[in-house]
């Protein structure tokens, strides 16, 4: 039994006087080494911990929400066209089977992206979706791509080479493209995509997503932020982005948004515990308990002070006693208001 799967999108099979067993065999083979590349988002991988599920989950997440519409520019840049329409498509099995994103092309063929954000097997994923992609569209000529998303080096071979078998696919590494490229579409979520390419100026390429980012209106703009410092992850510049965002007083409820409250909340149970500490060594002198309940104040005063930095430079000396003398409800009033305020007065009217 001879297959051979090209990129032309033929599909020739030489049947030599196989018998049952010999049939037999070759499925169970096929089905063995197709299952060796299967998403691990649904098989998990022995000894992966929660932290790395919970990443991958917003990774895919993020991604499927950008690619909601046809990301023209890259779709032309990768898979030789545009897309007239996103196919969803999911196999019925009794292991799920959804390829990551599947596009009707402008030419009327179909295009297949895998993403993937790090070095893994991919050969036998790519070549168990391929027949059941062409069953689903006989008529149309298939198109594989594999857009490498991670940030270790990646240089895989994209083909299975055997006596009886031969099976291609493109490998494109989003870091090859030109971010600028991605930068010219009037889509935001291709501007967001473009954190992951070749940036020959990285500060101003951030700068520039962060201003079209500013543009949303607020809840909008909390999202597309965070979907940006979900790619950034993959860069290792998510703090670049931070810091930007402060820069340009990017402002929106930092409590309500799943990725950024952690950090937030760390860095005040941080402060908190730096204030206790200073609490229980002046609490030798003025007793345990009151020692204690001044450190937590002035943990939440230390960490308002830090926050206000960071809002709005330096801060006068006289605002800084103002704060470590304040009361718990003042303390509360203004933390309130910090995260929409846009000057230094509007919080301490």
């Amino acid at each position: 039994m001879s297959v051979r799967l090209g990129m032309g999108g033929n599909l020739c099979v030489n049947l030599l006087a196989p018998g049952p067993e010999t049939a037999s065999k070759w499925s169970r083979l096929l089905l063995r080494r197709a299952s060796i590349g299967l998403d691990e988002r649904n098989e998990g991988k022995s000894g992966m911990t929660d932290n790395h599920e919970k990443n991958r989950s917003q990774y895919d997440t993020t991604f499927k929400d950008l690619f909601t519409q046809p990301p023209q520019a890259l779709l032309q840049l990768v898979a030789g066209s545009r897309a007239v329409e996103h196919l969803p498509m999911e196999f019925a099995s009794t292991m799920k089977r959804c390829p990551d994103l599947v596009f009707l092309m402008e030419d009327g063929s179909i295009a297949h992206l895998e993403l993937q954000g790090r070095p893994e097997e991919m050969n036998w994923r790519m070549l168990m979706y391929y027949p059941l992609i062409r069953q689903r569209h006989p008529r149309r000529r298939l198109t594989q791509i594999v857009l490498y998303v991670g940030y270790e080096s990646w240089n895989p071979v994209g083909r299975i080479e055997e006596p009886t078998l031969h099976f291609s696919y493109r490998v494109v590494d989003i870091r090859t493209i030109d971010c600028r490229i991605l930068m010219e579409s009037p889509l935001l979520e291709e501007n967001i995509l473009a954190i992951l390419c070749r940036m020959p100026d990285r500060e101003e390429t951030i700068r520039e997503i962060l201003y079209r980012i500013s543009r949303l209106p607020e809840r909008a703009r909390a999202d597309a932020l965070t979907k940006l410092v979900i790619l950034a992850r993959l860069r290792r510049v998510e703090t670049v982005i931070l810091e930007e965002a402060r820069e340009m007083s990017l402002v929106f409820n930092v409590m309500e948004n799943d990725v950024l409250r952690p950090l937030f909340l760390k860095a005040q149970r941080e402060s908190e515990l730096r204030g206790e500490h200073r609490g229980e060594q002046r609490g030798k002198l003025e007793g345990k308990l009151e020692g204690e309940q001044r450190g937590k104040l002035a943990g939440r005063a230390e960490m308002l002070l830090q926050l206000l930095e960071e809002r709005f430079g330096p801060l006068p000396e006289s605002l800084q006693e103002s704060v470590r003398s304040a009361t718990l409800d003042e303390l509360t009033t203004w933390s309130s208001r910090l995260f929409k305020a846009e000057s230094l007065q509007a919080i301490f009217q």
